[in-house]
């Protein structure tokens, strides 16, 4: 009886044994499940911090200066290079994961990194500056919401949506400049004396002043025209830039147009209101122009400013009956009384341009010394006398209180422009605003990152499953995509 009594005493024993064996298994390989969950999360923790701690180091002036985030590729130097971010990439993730592992306890989600690689990255010129219009726009969005874009939108579409004359102001006056021409020639011939009254032909006087530098004319004596140059002969619009290989889809609108706009006229001057430690000092007008100077700059916007005044001066002339009486009586006496009225009407068209050209010189000389002109004046604003002209050289300019100022009008003319050439133009100020700053004299805007897709892999070995055995079921291994854009 004593032994059969043993015997069953050690067939408990055994299945005892057995049962704890199988939870023990069963406890520890639900612990690793569970570990392995926390080592792929961890993965993924890591693989954002790395990409993090790279974009960390932006490049410092242009945040200063312009409070944009970029990423250096070149690192200093005057070549992209890819290969110095994965290896800056790397050394930051096994910089990580050793710090990881100076925690005091047992560590118990231990990885070691096994590969790092940029698959594709994003560069601040990409997608013909739509990359440079998303970030920009994307900064402007918490100061200038939908309804305050739309009423931007709707003072350039104030003036866009005027209708043009049939013919330039221009054509007008040489088409009367040409007929009186020939009318002189005819009288000459049949040695026919002028009769009645002689009068000065306003034509004639605006011919004269377009004869004349046209910034010595409309410019404020108090401004001093900026005498800045910059070879625009490596400008972003005409070399051969970096291109990424990440092929962001961008959607961007009128709205987001509007937005880049504004930031960049936060950080660019123009003749009213010039940026003096630029590489320009008027920004905007290198914006619309694209010239080397900003003279040249100047010269080129403000007649287009001149021509934009000239021609809704001139639609306003076709509707005051009192100004094209006046014209005509003066095409009369300039034309001689006994000439074809059609003749006349054609003298009168000249002299109706030439009096909204000289109206628009008054205009622009009076946005350029602060004031505000409206898109389309009546009489009680209009200036000039057609009987004297040549007094707009030397008049003084009224301070008006209704209209658009200078800064206005640019905003219509680069709103004409194409995304391209904003971006483009802004970042040509950029990089040369930056390479005037030392140890940034070999930056370039088409090498600024803005955004990468990140591969990494990661080894960890097994733990709860390898108190059984060594290497039970290997390591493990885990492959991170991680996509990291600045402005995201």
């Amino acid at each position: 009886m004593i032994i059969f009594k043993d015997k069953r005493e050690g067939s408990i024993t055994v299945w005892l044994c057995f049962v704890l064996t199988v939870m023990a298994a069963l406890i520890l390989g639900l612990l690793e499940a569970a570990r392995y969950e926390g080592l792929k999360s961890d993965a993924k923790e890591w693989s954002n911090l790395t990409a993090e701690s790279l974009f960390a180091g932006y490049q410092p002036f242009l945040l200063e200066e312009y409070h944009m985030f970029f990423l250096d590729g070149s690192f200093g130097r005057k070549k992209l290079d890819i290969k110095t971010a994965e290896d800056k990439l790397t050394l930051f993730l096994n910089d990580n994961l050793i710090l990881s592992g100076t925690s005091k306890g047992i560590q118990m989600y231990h990885m070691d990194s096994k590969n790092v690689e940029i698959t594709e990255y994003c560069l601040a010129t990409d997608a013909n500056g739509k990359i440079f219009e998303k970030q920009a726009a994307n900064s402007m969005k918490q100061e200038i919401g939908v309804r305050a874009a739309e009423k931007l939108m709707n003072q350039i579409k104030s003036v866009t949506s005027k209708n043009e004359p049939e013919k330039s102001p221009d054509i007008y006056m040489e088409d009367a400049k040409s007929t009186l021409d020939t009318l002189t020639e005819q009288k000459d011939q049949e040695d026919v004396t002028p009769t009645g009254p002689v009068m000065e032909n306003p034509i004639d006087t605006v011919r004269e002043i377009k004869k004349r530098g046209i910034l010595g004319i409309v410019v404020p004596s108090w401004i001093t025209i900026s005498e800045k140059e910059v070879s625009v002969d490596n400008c972003l619009m005409k070399r051969d830039i970096s291109k990424g290989t990440y092929h962001q889809r961008v959607n961007c609108g009128w709205y987001e147009k509007i937005l880049m706009q504004e930031f960049v006229k936060t950080y660019v001057g123009n003749v009213v209101n010039p940026k003096e430690d630029g590489a320009f000092s008027y920004g905007m007008e290198y914006l619309i122009c694209g010239k080397g100077s900003d003279k040249k700059n100047l010269e080129k916007t403000v007649n287009k400013l001149l021509l934009l005044r000239e021609g809704m001066n001139y639609l306003y002339l076709q509707t005051d009956e009192e100004k094209k009486a006046e014209a005509l009586a003066a095409a009369t006496i300039i034309a001689g009384v006994s000439v074809n009225p059609a003749v006349i009407a054609v003298v009168k068209q000249g002299l109706l341009a030439a009096w909204a050209y000289a109206e628009s010189i008054y205009d622009v000389k009076s946005l350029l010394s602060g004031g505000k002109i409206p898109i389309m004046k009546n009489s009680v604003g209009w200036k000039t006398q057609l009987s004297n002209l040549g007094a707009v050289l030397s008049g003084e300019t009224a301070q008006e209180s209704n209209g658009l100022k200078y800064e206005d009008y640019l905003n219509v003319f680069l709103y004409g422009k194409t995304v391209k050439q904003i971006a483009y133009r802004s970042m040509d100020l950029m990089e040369w605003d930056m390479q005037n700053i030392k140890g940034f004299s070999d930056c370039r805007m088409d090498h600024m990152i803005t955004g990468i897709k990140l591969k990494t892999e990661f080894s960890a070995e097994t733990l709860f499953l390898g108190m059984f055995h060594n290497d039970t079921i290997g390591k493990y291994q885990f492959k991170e995509q991680t996509e990291y854009m600045y402005g995201e």
